[in-house]
C-alpha cells in the first residue's frame, strides 16, 4: 500500500510538472497570433499596418522609436511608455514624451538619429513619410510600421494592432471601448437627424484655409457630430479653399483646429492664444457676414483632441457646439477626464477648446 501510494504520488507531481510546462508555453505564445522566432530567441507577431502592409514585428518590442505622435499616446496609454526611446520633435503629449530623444519632424525625421537608438521597430504616418526615408530605415532591418491612430473609423484596428505589437491586448481592450462607448453615445442622437435639419459647418486645419474633406480625420469628426461638412465634395482630403468660397457657403458655425507652434493650446497651456486665434479668425476681411460670425459660434479646438486618440472628446464638443439643446446634457470635459485620469494617471489642466473648455 505505500509503494502504491508512492507511486501515486510520483504521478501527480509528473501531472503538475506537465501541466506548468503546457502553461509556460501558452503564456509564451500569447504574444502573438502567429508566433516565430528571432536568432535571439525573441517572438514576433506579424501585423497589416493602415496601408495594407504585412510586417513581421519583435513581439513585445523593447526599444521603440514612434515619429507618429498619435501612436505614440496610444502606447503611452497601454502602459508601455518606458519601451519608447525617440519621438517625434513635436511629441509633448503626454508630459513624459518631453523626456524622450527626439529624432527630426515627423515627415521627414533624421534617419541616423533613428538607427543611433537601435530601435526594435519604427512607427511612422503612412501617407506622410518621406519615401527614400522610409527605405533607408527598412534597408537597416528595422521593421517600419504604418498606423494612422488619428482616424475613427480605424481608430479601433490600430489600437488592436498596437495592443498585439505590445503584448497589451487587455488594455488595447479597455481603450477601445471606451473610444467606441463614447462615439456611440453620440451617434445614438443624431442618427435620426434629416439632411436638411444638420448644421453647416466650415472646419478649417492647422493651416489657414486648410479645410477637411473625406478622408481626412476631420471630416469624419464632423459626421460623428451630425454636422453637414461644407468642404465634403471637395476633390482631395485637404482642399485650399478661398475667403470668399467660405462666405459664399455662409456656415453656421466655424471650427479652427489649433496645432501650430506659435498658437499654445492642450496640457498645461492657458487659453490665451486660443483666444488671439479666434480674433483673427472673426476679423477676416468680408466674414463678418458668415452667419457662424454673427451669431458668435466660432470655436478653436487644440490638436489634442482635434482627430487623434482623444477625438471622441473633440466630437462631443463638435457636437455640443453644433445641437447645444440636443447635447445640452453631454459634458465634454468629464468625457476628456475618464480618457486622461483612466489611460495616463493625469487631470485634465490645460486649454482644449475655446471659449470654454479649461
Amino acid at each position: 500500500m505505500r509503494n502504491g501510494r508512492k507511486f501515486v504520488i510520483r504521478e501527480y507531481v509528473g501531472l503538475v510538472i506537465f501541466l506548468n510546462l503546457i502553461f509556460l508555453v501558452l503564456i509564451s505564445a500569447g504574444c502573438a497570433q502567429k508566433q516565430q522566432s528571432t536568432s535571439l530567441g525573441k517572438g514576433k507577431v506579424t501585423i497589416t499596418d493602415s496601408l495594407g502592409r504585412t510586417v513581421d514585428v519583435p513581439c513585445p518590442p523593447q526599444r521603440i522609436v514612434s515619429v507618429n505622435s498619435d501612436v505614440s499616446e496610444v502606447i503611452c496609454a497601454l502602459g508601455a511608455a518606458d519601451k519608447i526611446v525617440g519621438v517625434a520633435d513635436t511629441a509633448d503629449f503626454p508630459p513624459l514624451l518631453k523626456d524622450k530623444a527626439k529624432v527630426g519632424h515627423a515627415f521627414t525625421p533624421g534617419v541616423e538619429k533613428i538607427l543611433e537608438l537601435k530601435p526594435d521597430v519604427v512607427f511612422g504616418y503612412g501617407k506622410f513619410l518621406k519615401s527614400e526615408l522610409a527605405q533607408q530605415i527598412e534597408a537597416a532591418g528595422i521593421p517600419l510600421v504604418y498606423l494612422d491612430c488619428y482616424k475613427l473609423g480605424a481608430m479601433s484596428k490600430d489600437v488592436k494592432t498596437l495592443g498585439m505589437i505590445l503584448g497589451r491586448e487587455k488594455e488595447a481592450g479597455e481603450y477601445e471601448a471606451l473610444f467606441e462607448k463614447c462615439l456611440k453615445q453620440i451617434a445614438d442622437r443624431t442618427k435620426d437627424l434629416k439632411p436638411e435639419e444638420k448644421i453647416p459647418v466650415y472646419l478649417e486645419g492647422y493651416t489657414d484655409y486648410s479645410s477637411n474633406a473625406a478622408g481626412s480625420g476631420g471630416a469624419e469628426m464632423i459626421d460623428m457630430a451630425g454636422g453637414r461638412n461644407i468642404a465634403a465634395a471637395e476633390a482631395v482630403p485637404f482642399p485650399k479653399v478661398s475667403p470668399e468660397w467660405v462666405v459664399g457657403k455662409d456656415p453656421r458655425v466655424i471650427i479652427k483646429a489649433a496645432g501650430s507652434h506659435n498658437v499654445a493650446s492642450g496640457y498645461g497651456t492657458s487659453d490665451e492664444d486660443m483666444r488671439k486665434l479666434r480674433e483673427q479668425i472673426i476679423s477676416r476681411t468680408g466674414w463678418r457676414q458668415i452667419k457662424a460670425i454673427k451669431d458668435g459660434r466660432v470655436y478653436v479646438i487644440s490638436s489634442e483632441i482635434y482627430t487623434g486618440p482623444r477625438a471622441p472628446v473633440g466630437v462631443a464638443y463638435f457636437a455640443k457646439w453644433l445641437y447645444p439643446r440636443l447635447f445640452a446634457d453631454m459634458d465634454p470635459e468629464a468625457v476628456h477626464k475618464e480618457f486622461l485620469s483612466r489611460f495616463h494617471g493625469l487631470e485634465t489642466g490645460g486649454a482644449w477648446v475655446y471659449p470654454g473648455g479649461h
